[in-house]
């Protein structure tokens, strides 16, 4: 009897087990991933509600009507994203900011894209 061991399943050849392999891997740091950006998302919007409160005193009533409109505007953006491009969108975000904040608003970080 023959003794069935760790191999390569049937009819795949050993670049395949890799590929499989790596792609399995490839998954679980995207979701890793994913989860921390959406979990820092979830805690910045914490910061901007505590932060609005702080500075401005709003509520319950306010912080409702704060969330319901970037709720709009996060659908509009991604409206944006999908018609258009992220590109595009951004910028429109940014230049909004911009009109709204009458400040200079610009990327920051280290990143540069000529």
């Amino acid at each position: 009897m023959k003794k069935k061991g760790k191999g390569k399943p049937r009819g795949m050849n050993y670049a395949d087990v890799l590929r499989a392999r790596r792609d399995r891997l490839q998954l679980a740091m995207d979701e890793a991933a994913l989860l921390n950006v959406e979990q820092s998302m979830q805690r910045y919007l914490w910061l901007m509600a505590v932060s609005l409160h702080d500075a401005y005193g709003f509520g319950p009533e306010r912080l409702q009507k704060f969330f319901e409109a970037f709720q709009v505007n996060s659908d509009e953006l991604a409206k944006m994203r999908a018609e258009v491009d992220d590109d595009y969108a951004f910028e429109k975000l940014r230049l909004r900011a911009e009109d709204v904040s009458r400040m200079d608003i610009r990327y920051y970080g280290k990143l540069k894209i000529d």
